[in-house]
């Protein structure tokens, strides 16, 4: 017995009784351009495929021109908690949308990272999110200003995470605002010798924390030693071999200024190995502001980024308006939070 055939759209708006368009957009909601009709309308619909046994195929869906409605995210580590965390909130929009997440990582590498933007050219994804954090490195930022152009020619929209030149459309926070703030609330509670963790130099947002924070200590006279600004991976594993480079001297430290909260987390482990506790023996603080984080150290000082809110802003910015401009922008606000208390501006 041949098997039996599977239902159809056509098939799903026979029953009930509407167009093969108004079934569609029924149950395609969220896609830009298309109403789903009324909630009445909308419910017979759904009842309809539910009784046939229909279900959306989204492989064979495309918008006009045949561009997939997925959008790539493009991140260094998905395993890192920054990351994570605006992954959420990417998937998050983009199901309020109607449109999948396709989510990349470039393992940290520039060369990966352009390899990564050719496939995408071919998946024709309807817009990607670059948040891999940008760099001084002149040669890899133009390399990559010239992928991300060509995607751009072919349709595809491009949003970037963090500060950029590249003349796309992008989301960013005051990193060096919030740290000057941070550091400035620990000098004003009496902390005084200060070590400093973060990524390596090129990182633009890595450096414009510690500008940030070195100049809210420079305001209450406080200078850090060349010797304790530590430079490793921005990552649980940097801010705990960044701990090694200062063991020497934590005795005389009263604060360790990760600038992220991986670091963080790095760095508190690796003081533990060494028998140093915190904050009894030295406080650790971070930046970021992972949930968990406030669970185990209810008085952990950091800097609290609104991670998910990056994704609904650059989904916003990718699929809400055909016309944005290439130079929009959209700034959110981070909040330092010293000894679990966020401080008002």
């Amino acid at each position: 017995m041949p098997a039996e055939k599977p239902p159809t759209l056509t098939d799903v708006a026979r029953l009930a009784g509407v167009s093969v368009p108004t079934a569609s957009r029924a149950l395609n909601p969220g896609v830009r351009g298309e109403q789903s009709g009324s909630p009445v309308l909308r419910r017979r619909v759904l009842d309809a495929a539910r009784a046939l046994g229909y279900s959306v195929n989204p492989a064979a869906q495309a918008t006009k021109g045949g561009r997939s409605r997925t959008v790539a995210l493009v991140v260094s580590d998905i395993e890192d908690f920054g990351s994570a965390t605006m992954i959420s909130g990417v998937m998050h929009a983009a199901e309020k949308r109607g449109v999948s997440v396709a989510v990349r990582t470039t393992l940290d590498d520039p060369l990966r990272e352009l390899e990564l933007l050719t496939t995408l050219r071919g998946e024709r994804h309807r817009a990607v999110v670059i948040a891999t954090g940008r760099t001084t490195d002149e040669h890899r930022e133009r390399a990559l200003g010239a992928q991300l152009k060509t995607l751009a020619e072919h349709g595809t929209r491009i949003v970037i995470v963090g500060d950029s030149s590249l003349g796309f459309p992008s989301v960013t926070v005051d990193n060096h605002e919030a740290a000057r703030l941070l550091a400035d609330a620990l000098a004003r509670a009496g902390k005084k010798r200060f070590a400093v963790l973060s990524a390596p130099e090129i990182e633009i947002t890595s450096r414009d924390r510690v500008l940030g924070f070195l100049d809210g200590l420079a305001a209450n006279d406080i200078a850090v030693r060349p010797e304790d600004i530590v430079h490793r991976a921005f990552s649980r594993d940097g801010g705990y071999a960044a701990i090694d480079q200062l063991k020497d001297r934590i005795a005389d430290l009263d604060v360790i200024a990760a600038m992220s909260d991986a670091m963080a987390v790095g760095a508190i482990a690796r003081l533990r190995e060494l028998g140093v506790e915190t904050p009894r023996d030295v406080e650790v603080t971070g930046f970021d502001h992972v949930p968990m984080l406030g669970d185990v150290l209810p008085r952990f000082s950091t800097v609290e980024v609104p991670l998910e809110a990056f994704g609904e802003a650059a989904l916003s910015l990718a699929l809400d308006n055909d016309e944005t401009e290439a130079d929009a922008h959209i700034a959110l606000r981070a909040t330092p939070i010293v000894h679990g208390t966020p401080i008002s501006r």
